[in-house]
């Protein structure tokens, strides 16, 4: 899933938001990451792995197969308490897990993939990663070339001179229709799925992500 040519996407942001191969090892200091304290190393920026749920199992705790931006594969084992029982109900293959300051762990059985021991920091989106990204690429091209308003679906363009007014959709503020009929099919027609897609590109655009002033959670 190549970055579209000027999208400046933040999603697509490989420091912020790194595939698996590019994530830290919790055995090393990144100093993409870390800076160097008076006593210990503290985040310098904010990161998060985005993955797509390929498969789960474990009884006793569960663990979870992902596919990042790059096609890779790996593990999430989940060490919380609960050793992750309270997210069962929402895994579902094709959903995307985010997980913040997410690092490259060693398993014992050699493998190696993300550990998460705080709940806080998981959240399973429900959507595919192709939609999350392209609805953070759809974001950042509206904000980069200053599109005219059209209806998500019929297409119409909003027109204040013969009286078109186009109304947005009040959960993602993001895409706009000129009346219930067409926003009525539009939802049916896959903007259900998209709209959940465009309200998490906005809590993640919320974010400063370069400088760190304290740990996001979810």
């Amino acid at each position: 899933m190549p970055e579209s040519k000027g999208s400046k996407s933040l999603l697509r942001n490989s420091v912020n938001f790194p595939s698996f191969s590019d994530l830290p090892d919790e055995n090393d200091v990144d100093y993409t990451y870390y800076d160097e304290g008076p006593s210990v190393f503290k985040p310098r920026q904010h990161w998060c792995f985005l993955g797509e749920i390929v498969d789960s199992y474990g009884l006793s705790r569960i663990l979870l197969r992902v596919k990042d931006k790059d096609d890779q594969v790996v593990t999430i084992g989940l060490y919380t308490d609960d050793r992750g029982h309270a997210l069962a109900p929402q895994i579902k293959q094709g959903h995307t897990v985010a997980v913040l300051y997410g690092e490259q762990h060693g398993f014992l059985d050699m493998s190696v993939g993300i550990r998460v021991e705080e709940p806080s920091i998981i959240k399973i989106i429900p959507c595919s990663l192709e939609q999350l990204l392209k609805a953070s690429d759809d974001v950042a091209a509206r904000k980069l070339n200053g599109q005219s308003r059209c209806c998500g679906s019929c297409g119409k363009k909003e027109n204040t001179s013969d009286n078109t007014h186009l109304r947005l959709c009040s959960r993602c503020k993001q895409t706009s229709y000129c009346g219930e009929v067409c926003q009525r099919k539009a939802w049916v027609d896959g903007h259900k799925t998209d709209c959940k897609a465009f309200v998490w590109v906005q809590w993640f655009a919320a974010r400063n992500w370069g400088v760190f002033n304290g740990y996001f959670n979810f």
